[in-house]
């Protein structure tokens, strides 16, 4: 079964059909609105967080569990200055589709365009303790009836009734959809607006308000963060600052200390270390 590359886990690091990865602290993690080819149960355990999907968009501090499926759009942004903790769970759809013949049924529960379900402390502490139990399963087997049971207790939590949240004005998803196929081309606000038929105080407010970063900022961050998968496969800094948007090195090297306090030669040879 082909290996499954995570940008979102350690540097050099794949996993195999499934996966469960953690993280805490205040630093802020590179996200940007993408999808991925297997499913992510992400269990937000702390944290002022803000979860984006492609049709609407959920806030609060409170305990959550977001649900997405294969292909499905979603970025996660949160306050860097409120501590912040999450439990991933990450497994490829062969894994599961292939052994349990009731997974069409759950895959429900991930809704059409991904779901964010608020959880009680119990709640919390259960999903918490299952997915731990996952990770540490060594039996594939009883591994697939783990994750079957997690998902079956999460549809019952649900109860066809997912957390309130706000939809998205087209605009905004439309300039996240934008970027992620055209950042390594020249974006101007004003040429993108007209893009979009609106006006450019209207994309660069609700842009800021909806994902919580300026435009310019997330540009930045999204061409860095594909800056640093080719670098890590070897190429140039010049080729990564063209192939990105960048356009040249200094630009390059502009974008990773504002995003990582560091050039991206200190970067690559910290997470060597």
């Amino acid at each position: 079964m082909p290996t499954t590359e995570l940008n979102n886990i350690n540097f050099r690091e794949s996993w195999h059909d499934c996966c469960v990865d953690y993280y805490e602290g205040y630093k802020t993690t590179m996200t940007n609105f993408h999808m991925h080819d297997y499913y992510e149960v992400s269990l937000i355990l702390s944290g002022s967080v803000k979860v984006l999907l492609s049709d609407h968009v959920q806030e609060g501090t409170e305990a959550r569990i977001v649900l997405t499926a294969p292909r499905m759009p979603h970025f996660i942004s949160r306050d860097p200055d409120i501590f912040y903790s999450r439990l991933n769970l990450l497994f490829s759809d062969e894994f599961i589709a292939d052994y349990i013949p009731e997974w069409e049924q759950l895959q429900a529960v991930f809704g059409g365009n991904g779901k964010v379900i608020t959880l009680t402390d119990e709640q919390t502490e259960f999903c918490k303790a299952q997915i731990t139990d996952i990770e540490t399963e060594a039996d594939l087997f009883r591994k697939r009836l783990k994750i079957l049971c997690l998902l079956s207790h999460i549809a019952e939590i649900d109860g066809g009734h997912e957390t309130a949240s706000e939809a998205i004005p087209f605009y905004v998803t439309g300039a996240l959809t934008y970027i992620s196929e055209h950042y390594a081309e020249k974006i101007v606000a004003a040429d993108l607006a007209w893009h979009l038929n609106i006006g450019r105080t209207t994309l660069m407010t609700g842009f800021k308000a909806y994902t919580g970063n300026t435009l310019n900022d997330y540009l930045i961050r999204y061409r860095v963060k594909n800056a640093v998968r080719m670098l890590r496969q070897g190429a140039t800094a010049q080729e990564a600052a063209d192939a990105c948007g960048f356009g040249d090195t200094c630009s390059l090297i502009r974008g990773f200390k504002k995003c990582y306090g560091m050039t991206p030669k200190q970067y690559l040879t910290e997470k060597r270390a």
